[in-house]
Order: structure tokens, then sequence, then C-alpha cells
């Protein structure tokens, strides 16, 4: 805090003293030199220092709380506001784009960045029968659009499903959307303003916080816990910023594969009870859970109706399929279907009819323990190479016991994204930490997803690695 002390106070200024003092505390704060999170000095001892009375520094802090510069904690004293995201870091983005373009490379690299399951693990041979008995029963019908919100059977079907995660929902409060990205896309069109503010974990998903942005919100970052958001900092800044929504996944987080405890997904629906927000509840990975445990979803607690749970099936059965579903509390479902109508009118008619026929034959179960199998046998295959070959070299990380990557936290010395580019010499591609931080700034992690990789792969790609953090720690 040596930073405020050599704050210089001009006592013959027209600007009052308060103003003056709060300026320039807020100045540090933007600039950065007063830290998110940091305490500043207790009013007395500012008062002593710049010879003022505590009237005018508790009148200065006030000011800033206003500002939403600082905030307090009863009994603690005062604070330094996050300051709100309004662009995602341009490396950060230039990043995320380089990913996804294709070169000669990366095609034939160790590649640990993608999620994707392989293709034999699609069932095609189940869809083209269900394919085939759509077209016939229906011909050119198939075709037709269908209802706004989907094709009523699949949305009956859909919440028979949900009943084994334990949310118990109505085909009427069940949306149909062509994947996850779109639902994220589409609460953000119905329910955002511009310059609304948005909670998100931090570290956060690249693709929801791009499309929060895109929509002219500003994204605050809440601090992870090992069971979740840090929840003490979630209501100081919920006291602070009153967000639109908070967007969470409360299983396999990515990118730090971290599942909510019990205690926090409680306090999380009393929070946003008693700040009067909603959850933005994403799941992509509850499927690949695997311990005996089932996971029980927010939505599946969420008896005051502030959750939004938004669901993808393109993990679980195909990217191509661009399906997925969202239960929406009453209050804003009228929104949603408006947005949704004005995106696309309806998700694939032909699509939702063809899922529907495939659920009903073949169920959930067999593909889903099919799948959560394989998913099993490469964690434990990426978790006994990462403790052979990373282990050794300084790295850790913790065990998720589901989701399809490890987040693995490098040596200290170690540079995140230096590390990525040597990787990548030796033909291994790993996503480095600082592509899911809005904030920017250095990240002593890297995300290493296994779901697409052979056993070989997997631990030739860990053993270079290793070889790296050998080469990079002498």
């Amino acid at each position: 805090m040596d930073e405020i002390f050599q704050i210089q106070l001009d006592k013959t200024s027209e600007v009052p003293i308060y103003r003056q003092l709060a300026d320039a505390v807020g100045a540090l704060a933007s600039d950065g030199l007063l830290p998110a999170d940091s305490k500043l000095p207790p009013i007395r001892k500012m008062a002593s220092h710049f010879g003022v009375n505590t009237v005018t520094v508790v009148t200065a802090y006030k000011y800033l709380e206003q500002k939403q510069m600082v905030y307090s904690r009863v009994g603690s004293g005062t604070y330094i506001s996050p300051l709100p995201v309004e662009k995602v870091p341009e490396p950060v983005a230039r990043r995320n784009l380089q990913l996804f373009e294709k070169t000669p490379a990366l095609e034939h690299a160790i590649n640990f960045t993608l999620t994707s399951l392989p293709n034999e693990l699609f069932p095609v041979d189940a869809f083209k029968k269900a394919f085939d008995t759509v077209l016939e029963r229906e011909k050119g019908g198939a075709f037709r659009y269908t209802d706004s919100m989907g094709y009523l059977p699949l949305r009956e079907e859909l919440c028979r499903y949900l009943m084994s995660f334990g949310i118990h929902t109505a085909a009427e409060h069940l949306q149909i959307i062509s994947g996850a990205q779109q639902g994220i896309d589409i609460m953000s069109k119905a329910i955002l303003r511009y310059g609304d503010v948005v909670f998100v974990e931090s570290p956060t998903f690249y693709g929801a916080a791009g499309a929060f942005l895109s929509r002219g919100a500003k994204l605050v970052g809440i601090p992870m816990e090992a069971d979740g958001m840090e929840m003490e900092a979630l209501e100081n800044y919920l006291k602070l910023y009153h967000p639109r929504f908070i967007y969470m996944m409360a299983y396999f987080q990515t990118p730090t594969g971290i599942s909510y405890s019990m205690e926090k997904k409680r306090r999380l629906l009393e929070l946003a009870e008693k700040y009067d927000t909603y959850i933005i509840e994403e799941d992509d990975f509850y499927d690949f859970h695997y311990s005996r445990e089932m996971p029980l979803p927010l939505k599946a607690l969420d008896y005051k109706n502030r959750v939004i749970y938004i669901k993808s099936f393109s993990k679980i059965l195909m990217p191509g399929l661009r399906m997925g579903l969202m239960v929406l509390p009453k209050k804003v479902r009228h929104a949603v279907m408006e947005a949704k109508y004005t995106t696309d009118i309806s998700t694939s008619g032909f699509i939702q009819k063809s899922l529907e026929e495939y659920l009903r034959v073949n169920g959930w179960e067999a593909h889903g323990k099919q799948v959560r199998q394989y998913g099993s046998g490469k964690y434990r295959k990426a978790v006994s190479m990462a403790k052979k070959y990373l282990l050794p070299k300084g790295a850790s990380f913790a065990l998720p016991e589901g989701g399809v990557s490890l987040w693995v936290r490098l040596p200290d010395g170690v540079d995140a994204e230096l590390f990525c580019n040597r990787a990548l010499e030796k033909n291994v591609l790993v996503s480095p930490g600082s592509q899911f931080f809005i904030e920017g700034g250095t990240v002593s992690h890297v995300r290493l997803s296994f779901a697409g990789l052979t056993d070989d792969k997997i631990e030739v790609g860990m053993k270079r690695m290793g070889e790296v953090l050998g080469e990079m720690r002498t």
C-alpha cells in the first residue's frame, strides 16, 4: 500500500479533499497498482497520515463505493473491487482462434486441446435406423418446421431423461436448442441489456464469455476454490454489482474440472434469491462421471426457480447433431421463446424427430454407460501418465473424478505460454491456462484434454511434456 501513502493532496484546491483522495485511489486501482481484493488502509491510519479528519476518509471511501471502485466487508475493512471486463484481452482471443485453425503442423500433432470423443463411439448405426424410420413414416413432412420450443414428443422424452439427474420439469418449461453455445447466446439476447454485469467463474469457458461480451455485457470473474466459487467474494460482489445473472458449471467445470460441494450449491441458490439474480448452469460433461455417485445438478435443488439449465448433447452423442436443451423458469420463458424464434425460428425438425425416435428405441443408459467406460479408461490412463512424467518434474493437479481434461499447474518459474510453444516443437498441442482467464495476465496452468487420444498418444504426449518441463527447469 506504499502507493497510497505517496498520494499528494492540495489543501488549497477548490476540489474537496475527499474527492482528491478518492480520485487518486481510484486511479491507482485503474492502473493496476492496487490489485482487486487488496485491503485499503484503516480509516484512522489514513486520516493520521494525510492530516485530515476521519470523516473525510470515510466520505472518500463511500464515494469510491458508489463508483463501484471498492467494497466493504463488515468488521474487516474496505477492499478494491475487480474492474469489470468489457473486452477479452487480445492475446486470449488470438490464441483461441489459432487453436481452431487447420494447419499441416497441427493436423499430425498429439492434440490435448480437443474435448470431442472419437468417431467410433458415435451411435451411427442406431441413428441411421432412426433417420430411415422418420423418413419412411413422415416422408416430406419430416422436414417441416416444428414448434419453436421444440418437437413435443422429444421434449417429453427429455423430461424423463432429466429425472435421472433429479431434475423434475414439464415439457412446457423445456426449450430445444441447437447446442449449448446457442443456448448461451439466446439467454444473452433475451435477458441482457447493454452495460449489464454478468458474473462468471474465474477461470471460465471462453465461448460463453465471448457471447456475453458480444451483447454488451461487462464480466466479473469470481475466484474458484477446490469446491466451487469463493462464496465470500461472490456475496461481496453481488452487493456491489447486482449482476443480471451468474454463469457456472456445477460439475467438471471448464477448465478446472472442479465440482461444487453440496454446501456451496445450496449457498449459491440462497444468494441468487437474496440478491434477485438468475444462474445459468451449463452441463456439458455431467454424463462423464467416473465415481459411483451421480452428479446432482444445481437445477435439481432449485426450489425458487432461479436456475436456467443448459445441456448440450454434442459430447455424449454426436457433435454434428447440434442439439441441446434449456430448462427455463417461468419468468424468463416468454423472452427466451421470442429470442429463439428470431434467431432461427426452430431447431431442425428432422433432427429432433430422429433424436426422439433414437431415444424411444434405444434409451440413454446403454450408450451413456459405454461413453462413461471409455472416458473412465482414458481418465485413468491420463492420470497415470501425468503422475509418471509430469509430477516428478514439479507439476501438480487435482483429481476431478469426471470430465475429459486435467487442469495441470506447472512448476514455479515455468511460463505456461512458453511451455505450450516448446511442447508444440515436440509435436504436442496443449491449451494454455491464459485462454480461460478473461482478465488476462500470466497463468501457471495448462489444460490437457484426453478424450480423443489413444492410450499410446497419451503416454507419448505426457512423456514429451515431461521432457519439456525438465528442459525448462534446468
